[in-house]
């Protein structure tokens, strides 16, 4: 059996951006030639996972596929590049299990409406005081969903937006990627925004205004993640910019219990059936 090629919009990397990983990364997966993250070129260069349904749904059949490993190399690499990690690359909407099915429904509708949405600058804030309720995961996804159909995606942690900042003061390379990746990109994904160290206020409070004030002023679209209460987001960071940050926003509340446990017993069930997650854009 074989799975859908990569999307039209997914493309080989420059080749600063493909140095640049491999700069930051040492263990990153450099050739499909050698080695495969998915079938481990093992078996004939096959793999065992679910057989997806008429419907495109994952189904409890378990099939053999044929691995194209230039396809999966060359989407861990496009996908990588935009900040989204393996893990989350191996997982598709199948896998939001614990999320109510009307949180899910309204970051589906932001994402059928993705054409819309961006050229008007909306906003999505997704945010929840507990964790372990799939804030990631829908943000991962809807950012994959977003590069799959021709959006440039910049998906990051609060924290390493805060160190490219700080990293663009001294570089001048540094500087362009912040610039690229930040300020410029087409949707900017930002993970956990509020888990920052908290003596870095004044130095966080600046970096929020200037990526705020360029993105709203060229009405570019930024989707978060957050332990915040809305109430808590419009309080913080500067009233000013969060005020022109929340006023184009949607704030979907994302509830459920804590999804971990079970997503540790479905990785031990899968391990034990030898089964291997292919990465996988929608």
């Amino acid at each position: 059996m074989k799975r859908p090629p990569p999307p039209p919009s997914c493309h080989p990397l420059s080749n600063s951006d493909f140095e640049r990983l491999k700069a930051t990364r040492p263990r990153l997966w450099t050739s499909p030639k050698a080695t495969c993250l998915t079938c481990l070129k093992q078996n004939g260069q096959t793999y065992r996972w679910y057989a997806n349904g008429a419907d495109g749904r994952r189904t409890d059949e378990i099939a053999t596929y044929e691995c194209i490993c230039s396809d999966q190399w060359l989407m861990h690499l496009w996908l990588l590049n935009a900040g989204i990690p393996l893990n989350y690359q191996r997982l598709g909407w199948d896998d939001v299990k614990a999320v109510s099915p009307h949180v899910v429904d309204q970051v589906m509708a932001y994402a059928l409406q993705a054409a819309r949405a961006i050229a008007s600058g909306r906003n999505l804030i997704l945010w929840s005081k507990s964790p372990g309720t799939g804030k990631t995961l829908l943000l991962a996804l809807l950012c994959k969903f977003l590069m799959a159909n021709g959006f440039q995606v910049h998906f990051s942690q609060f924290n390493e937006i805060i160190d490219l900042f700080t990293s663009s003061w001294r570089d001048k390379d540094e500087k362009e990627q912040w610039t690229r990746r930040v300020r410029n990109v087409d949707v900017l994904a930002i993970d956990d925004w509020g888990k920052e160290n908290k003596g870095r206020i004044e130095m966080v409070e600046s970096m929020v205004d200037q990526i705020v004030r360029s993105r709203v002023a060229d009405a570019a679209p930024t989707i978060a993640t957050t332990n915040l209460t809305p109430q808590e987001i419009q309080e913080g960071y500067g009233v000013y910019a969060m005020s022109l940050l929340t006023e184009a926003a949607d704030f979907i509340e994302v509830t459920g219990a804590d999804y971990r446990p079970r997503r540790r017993e479905l990785t031990t069930h899968e391990a034990n059936l030898g089964l291997s997650r292919p990465i996988a854009v929608v």
